[in-house]
């Protein structure tokens, strides 16, 4: 159990890393648009990789399968980012982020049905999670272009989470794997060129996506492959759903917002529908 505690401990991690990008999100798709926020933010991370990607090639290092297992997942990783920095655009951040956690219930899904790997235990943490999600980012009630994006990105985001669960336990190159998740949002290259005037992007906009690529791109998408190689992605998806409380509390330290009783509340049923999904099996779904 402690070992697993461990793994727990890396994806909560990845949910402060994801937590913090919302806001930089939302100020980065009013000035570019979703394809151009798409695309220079997998820009600046194939960047980041490329020497150490190189390196492993040219010394006869580098994991073809996980480069390719790495495209697979970044076909679900391309539509999830881009269809969320769509509908972001044109609906609330909080919204965004109640509806981008629907994922988790796309992932239950798929175990309880795809997988035939389900029980009474992650079924009450679903439903713990979801009252506690929405107790932290209380939506509004439109459903309108922007919602309807961000939830096909959700739909994207599950099938993230279910992929790299599949391909992660035979990676053998954290580096090569991640290089091939964000390959394929390159492709959005003719499209933003052809909508995006670079030259009316400030400097800000730019620290915006560069923060975006190193710090929840990079060293989310790092940590994550290493911690749902042994937490399965159930859990893990449940574990994600830490990701609004998180970006409620940036906000707090950022903006000053106040702390109330319904949010506090809310992140503690989601960590109580962690403990209680925990308390499945770690290897079923994986």
């Amino acid at each position: 159990m402690g070992s697993r505690l461990l793994y727990y401990v890396v994806l909560v991690f990845v949910a402060v890393l994801w937590g913090s990008s919302f806001v930089f999100i939302k100020f980065s798709v009013e000035v570019v648009s979703g394809f151009g926020y798409t695309f220079y933010r997998m820009l600046f991370a194939v960047a980041l990789l490329t020497p150490f990607v190189l390196y492993r090639l040219f010394t006869g290092l580098f994991d073809s399968a996980g480069f390719f297992g790495g495209v697979v997942t970044g076909v679900a990783y391309l539509f999830g980012l881009l269809l969320q920095g769509i509908g972001t655009r044109y609906t609330t951040p909080s919204t965004s982020a109640f509806i981008t956690g629907l994922n988790t219930v796309h992932v239950h899904v798929y175990c309880a049905f795809v997988e035939k790997s389900y029980g009474l235990s992650l079924l009450a943490s679903l439903i713990l999670a979801l009252l506690g999600l929405y107790m932290v980012t209380l939506p509004s009630g439109d459903f309108g272009f922007g919602e309807l994006m961000v939830f096909a990105g959700s739909i994207a985001w599950g099938a993230q989470i279910v992929l790299v669960s599949r391909y992660s336990k035979n990676v053998k190159s954290f580096s090569d794997f991640l290089y091939g998740m964000f390959i394929p949002s390159l492709s959005l290259a003719p499209i933003t060129l052809a909508s995006d005037n670079i030259s009316s992007v400030g400097f800000g906009t730019w620290l915006y996506i560069f923060y975006l690529a190193a710090a929840c791109s990079i060293a989310a998408s790092l940590l994550q492959v290493i911690g749902q190689r042994h937490v399965n992605p159930a859990i893990a998806s449940t574990i994600y759903l830490l990701e609004p409380l998180f970006a409620f509390l940036f906000s707090v330290a950022i903006y000053g917002e106040e702390i109330d009783v319904r949010r506090v509340a809310g992140g503690a049923l989601i960590t109580l529908a962690i403990y209680v999904a925990s308390k499945s099996n770690s290897n079923t779904c994986s």
